[in-house]
């Protein structure tokens, strides 16, 4: 039986990130992907710049387009609020060519990929981990956690299911030329479309990547199929060619105890690590998985020492951040009223503060977003 030093289970942005930090450093590595590369994955693939900064190579390979100005609406679009930057604030991949970039940097600097095989279980004994696959037993020091939010690994691990997942649907919508101008260069968004959460529109290589997602209520009272066709209606975006919907459970919120058990690490959509304003997830992911690999080479590989740092660089980097944004997320789906008031008057200023935290430039902990004080983030500073 092959040993390696770290098994890492899935290889989406979390688990090749990881494997790429941890093959950069001598470790032995082994990703284990039930799938084969290039294999589709239902997310809109907007890779913020502040992820980009997080990607030790060359993402342009596996970039579409790239947009500079993100477009916030409310109320059926009679609201608008437009923010520009000189540099790209999110840049559109396609989710197969980005994965398999991470991918083959983690192989070519020495990981070993073991595509078609699919994990079943995880035994943790006193020196190690035994991983069983459909490729058989696979030994090794430590496991990731990097299989998404319904992590076969976690839920064997103990850890209870994510308490709060946002059902979304996207597609991609093949358009004709004059129908993909309308959109290049901007991220549009649509707040309350459907009621609780936001659509959204990115353009990519010939097409569009449209999807609805409900982030703030109950997903029984909403159909997300008729929401996203009317959407399509609305924007008078006519598919060039036949619809291909999926579907996604996005967490929302961190699981409940800590993220790191004996072996094991949770990364990502395992971890339950996504944005839960914007329910995006490549920024945790990316960031989970190179803090899950830093804990491993500064805790040499001893349990305690490991399980130590990547519960301080989580709270450091990731929890604190995610706590702001879900008091901010409560208030920005849960009270629409109160929201739509305050937007009148300070919409603009707000979404050019968020877009500052999609560029990178500002954390949601730097707003102290506690009961009475949302004026500090509307501040002119």
């Amino acid at each position: 039986m092959v040993r390696y030093d770290v098994i890492i289970v899935g290889s989406g942005p979390a688990g090749a990130l990881a494997a790429v930090e941890l093959a950069r450093h001598g470790l032995q590595v082994c990703l284990a992907e039930r799938a084969t590369h290039p294999r589709y994955k239902a997310c809109g693939g907007g890779v913020l710049a502040r992820a980009a900064r997080l990607i030790p190579l060359d993402l342009a390979p596996a970039v579409a387009r790239a947009c500079r100005a993100v477009e916030l609406r409310f109320s059926g679009g009679d609201t608008v609020f437009r923010t520009t930057r000189a540099t790209p604030v999110v840049f559109m991949t396609m989710r197969p060519a980005f994965d398999r970039l991470l991918v083959a940097e983690a192989v070519r600097l020495g990981a070993g990929l073991r595509e078609g095989c699919t994990v079943t279980g995880v035994t943790t004994g006193a020196d190690g981990v035994v991983v069983q696959s459909s490729d058989g037993e696979l030994a090794g020091r430590f496991v990731i956690a990097a299989d998404g939010a319904g992590s076969i690994v976690a839920r064997g691990g103990g850890w209870p299911a994510p308490e709060v997942v946002a059902p979304a649907l996207e597609c991609e919508v093949p358009v004709d030329a004059a129908t993909l101008a309308r959109f290049d260069g901007t991220a549009r968004f649509d707040l309350d479309h459907p009621r609780g959460g936001y659509s959204w529109v990115f353009p990519k290589e010939e097409h569009l990547s449209v999807g609805v997602g409900i982030f703030g209520a109950r997903p029984g009272r909403h159909s997300l199929r008729e929401a996203f066709r009317q959407y399509l209606r609305e924007l008078r975006i006519e598919p060039a060619g036949p619809l291909d919907l999926h579907g996604a459970l996005i967490p929302v919120r961190p699981r409940r105890g800590p993220l790191v058990r004996e072996r094991t690490l949770l990364v990502g959509d395992a971890a339950g690590l996504a944005d839960p304003v914007t329910a995006e997830g490549i920024t945790p992911a990316l960031l989970s998985g190179r803090l899950a690999a830093r804990a491993l080479l500064e805790g040499e590989l001893e349990p305690a020492g490991v399980a130590e740092r990547y519960t301080r660089l989580l709270e450091e980097e990731i929890l604190g951040e995610l706590k702001v944004a879900g008091r901010l997320a409560r208030f920005f789906y849960g009270h629409p009223l109160p929201r739509n008031l305050l937007f009148r008057s300070h919409g603009q200023r707000f979404c050019e503060k968020v877009t500052d935290i999609m560029t990178g430039e500002r954390r949601y902990t730097d707003f102290d977003l506690s009961a009475g004080s949302f004026a500090r983030l509307l501040s002119p500073r």
